[in-house]
Formats: structure tokens, sequence, C-alpha cells
């Protein structure tokens, strides 16, 4: 069965997910990831709250940003499995799709700048440098 991750960093990106996921998913079968990257906090902060704590409010403002997501996905029948995850996205996200062995990333298309085509202010460009060329994980960028 094919693997897909589909990060999500905000909760205004239901509508391109939905809108290019479910298709694929009634196409063949997919396992689909719905990734959430929280910010590392400051260490100085960080050092103040319980890891416990810390944890929690990750893992909370990382299902706020999924939940109109899986809840579109939910209502069009479509399984998905859910991560939140602490760290820098765009390595974050690497990291998750070598380890779960995706086959496809699938990221919202952004107009291309200076800074993305230098590989500054992109999430997708930064992606796709660390990724590398044969990697076995295509990236999709879709509207």
């Amino acid at each position: 069965m094919k693997s897909i991750v589909v990060p999500i960093d905000d909760d205004r990106s239901s509508d391109w997910v939905v809108n290019h996921v479910v298709p694929l998913y009634h196409q063949a079968p997919l396992r689909i990831y719905l990734l959430n990257v929280q910010p590392v906090l400051s260490r100085y902060v960080a050092r103040f709250i319980p890891a416990s704590e810390l944890h929690d409010y990750h893992q909370e403002n990382g299902l706020r940003v999924l939940q109109p997501v899986m809840a579109k996905l939910d209502a069009a029948g479509v399984p998905h499995i859910d991560r939140v995850l602490v760290g820098r996205k765009a390595e974050t996200i690497v990291q998750f799709a070598r380890t779960c062995r995706c086959d496809q990333i699938i990221l919202p298309s952004q107009t291309p700048s200076l800074l993305s085509n230098l590989g500054l202010g992109s999430i997708s460009s930064q992606i796709r440098h660390l990724i590398g060329v044969g990697a076995g994980c295509d990236i999709c960028e879709v509207c």
C-alpha cells in the first residue's frame, strides 16, 4: 500500500487537502499521514515547564490545527493517521517521511520567490533540498 504524508501547518489547509487526497484515496487505497510540526520552544522558556505539560501543549496545539482536515476526511470516509511532532518543519517532515517510508509528500503550492528559489523562504523548497534526488519519496505540490 502506498503511503503519503500531508504536512498541515494551519487550520485553513483543509480545502486543498480534501480536494486532492480524497480522489487519490478513491483511485487506490493509501496510508495517509496527516502531520503537524510544532516549533521547539526556546530552552529558556522550556526549562520552566514540566516535560509532560510541554508535551501536552504541543499535542493540543497540533491537534487543533489538524482537526478541520481530520473532520473532512472522516466525513468523506477516508482513513488517516494523525501525528504531531516537535522540531524544525522541513527537517522533521523529511525525517518522518523517511521513517514511515512514505512514497510521497503532498504540499500546497506556493508562489515562487527569490528566497524560495534559494531555499530560504519556502518549506517545500527546503524539503526538496533535504530529500535529494532519487530518494524514493516524491514531492507533490497542489493548489
